[in-house]
């Protein structure tokens, strides 16, 4: 169960060849006393674009009516350091394509007291084309500027301008609210004041001015939909807190932007100083990595007694040891409906997956779907909080299967007679696999075959019928009969010589019973036999031989097959002429 978030770069991109290489900056200094002050800048850049400035330089204003050039100064360009990529939430993996690189520029300058103070400035050209939140964004640049109040202000002549804690940080995604620390610090105590302020500019006609221009300087240009407080456009929140600078930033427009954060000097409630910082934002896609994902391995529906499933849960960082509470709800009850589950899973160092088994139990009462709901609770290192993940699954009834299956038939190998059973297999769970005996015939709900295939008279078949369970129902025996129609003599020769003595039926045995009955000419009954064996020689009922002569016959097949059925039951029933010679 992975997210994509989208994330902030903080990251201005490039500048044009003319100076693609600043990303932000402030500036800010220290009083070192007899009219000596530190002016530090702090520049970023983009690794990729066109290198710092060298030298820097930078302009001081007298703050009076005709703002009065005071001085302009340049710095030597210092190392450079490479800022590290500080994530706060351990489970982003940030883009490893991103370098940025600080230049920290340290001037010392005299600066002698004055009623009305100083402004310190430095501009550079221009934005990228690709800043969204800018109209024309190329023919702007960037102005870094702060204040010196005089002796008017401040009653003497004496500060420390504040500066930020904290670097912007180079890469953080949404989705989950950014909060970054974006105070600063002022040595003199003065009260600060944070808020999102406009931008200020420079027109492209100077690159790189020298000296740089007066005040006043312009907000940057906005686009339509974006302004100081919505730098990242509609549905983007951003909330600064003005007593502590605590900032949430939830960016929602994946794109390139330019924003700026204004911290105000306040001492004995007077204004003595205004600076911004100026940074350019890039909203991308970032990965953020879940502690813990729980996915649901097979079927997302389980049958009593026949299906089982798994919890399997998995994380990407299995360092330490993890401690997990489980908790299951929903209709189906655990250890009644499904094998019992423990409450708690502990997953040991080197170990990054885990699964928990379900199985449910048959319990024969139709209870109808049962929901199992599998919920994990783990402490997220990533937000310090308390996350749980769950899944879902259900458990229905399994009903057993019924079976209905052809009535017997009566089949005659001798007329080359074919034959079909069938069988029809309700609930339990299809598709259904099917085992039709004695002789095995393809897995179908119906067979044909030949009455060739059976034995003479009776032969018991069944099928048996397996489902997706593995659960199986047998049909009864299903009775088929190989009988032919019976075939009398019209003629025997009951002479003793053992040929043609007897009168033979054929397909006497493929019935159960045959029932004989010979009259003599006056229809009388001369012989009777309920169960005839194909042993008659022509005798009468007491043993005696009956004269040579014209008799006739009536056979008739007794079986339970036919018992139900008279019509049937006389198909086969003979009846006849016959010769008695015996000379």
């Amino acid at each position: 169960m992975k997210k994509v978030l989208l994330g902030i770069l903080m990251l201005l991109a490039m500048f044009e060849v003319k100076a693609s290489h600043i990303v932000g900056g402030e500036v800010y200094y220290d009083s070192l006393g007899n009219d000596m002050y530190r002016v530090t800048f702090e520049i970023y850049r983009d690794c990729s674009g066109a290198a710092f400035d060298n030298p820097l330089g930078y302009t001081v204003y007298n703050n009076d009516v005709n703002n009065t050039l005071f001085n302009v100064y340049t710095i030597p360009m210092p190392t450079p350091d490479t800022l590290p990529i500080i994530y706060d939430d351990p489970c982003v993996t940030p883009p490893n394509d991103i370098c940025i690189e600080r230049a920290i520029y340290i001037d010392t300058i005299f600066l002698p007291a004055t009623a009305d103070g100083y402004y310190i400035s430095y501009q550079r050209c221009c934005w990228a084309n690709n800043i969204q939140n800018i109209t024309n964004p190329g023919s702007w640049g960037i102005t870094i500027t702060t204040f010196v109040p005089g002796t008017t202000l401040v009653g003497i002549y004496d500060n420390n301008c504040a500066r930020y804690n904290e670097y912007p940080p180079i890469v953080l995604c949404s989705g989950q609210t950014l909060d970054f620390d974006h105070s600063a610090y002022d040595e003199d105590g003065d009260s600060l004041v944070y808020y999102m302020c406009d931008p200020l500019t420079v027109d492209n006609g100077n690159i790189s001015p020298q000296p740089e221009l007066p005040q006043p300087y312009n907000p940057v240009p906005w686009d339509a939909g974006f302004s100081a407080t919505q730098p990242y456009g509609t549905g983007s929140n951003v909330v600064i807190d003005p007593q502590t600078g605590f900032m949430n930033i939830t960016p929602n427009q994946i794109g390139t932007y330019v924003a700026a954060v204004c911290v105000e000097e306040w001492r004995n409630g007077v204004l003595i100083n205004v600076k911004s910082r100026t940074f350019g934002y890039r909203v991308v896609v970032c990965d953020v990595i879940e502690p813990v994902q729980v996915d649901l391995i097979g079927p997302n529906f389980l049958i009593e007694d026949c299906d089982s499933a798994g919890f399997i849960i998995s994380r990407d960082n299995d360092t330490d040891t993890l401690n997990m509470q489980i908790f299951l709800s929903g209709q189906a009850t655990n250890g009644v409906d499904y094998n019992y589950l423990p409450d708690t899973l502990t997953m040991l160092p080197g170990v990054s997956t885990d699964t928990i088994a379900i199985a449910p139990f048959l319990d024969s009462t139709n209870e109808g779907d049962e929901t199992v709901i599998f919920n994990i609770v783990i402490e997220n290192v990533c937000e310090g909080t308390y996350d749980t993940t769950t899944a879902f699954l259900t458990i229905k009834d399994y009903v057993n299967m019924g079976i209905t299956h052809s009535d017997s038939l009566n089949l005659c190998d001798e007329l080359g007679d074919w034959g079909e059973l069938w069988c029809n297999v309700t609930n339990g769970v299809p598709p259904y696999f099917y085992q039709w005996y004695p002789t095995p015939y393809a897995n179908n709900d119906t067979i044909n075959f030949p009455a060739t295939d059976l034995n003479d008279n009776l032969n018991l078949m069944y099928v048996t019928v397996w489902d997706q369970c593995g659960k199986k129902i047998e049909s009864e025996p299903i009775k088929v009969y190989n009988r032919c129609p019976l075939a009398p003599p019209n003629v025997i020769t009951a002479n003793g010589d053992n040929i043609n003595d007897f009168f033979i039926i054929g397909n006497l045995f493929d019935y159960d019973r045959v029932h004989l009955t010979v009259f003599n000419r006056w229809g009388n009954v001369v012989y009777e036999n309920k169960d005839y064996k194909n042993d008659w020689g022509g005798k009468d009922m007491k043993g005696n031989k009956l004269e040579e002569g014209v008799y006739t016959y009536v056979v008739t097949p007794e079986s339970i097959k036919f018992i139900y059925d008279d019509q049937e039951k006389t198909r086969f029933t003979a009846h006849g002429f016959l010769h008695i010679i015996r000379d």
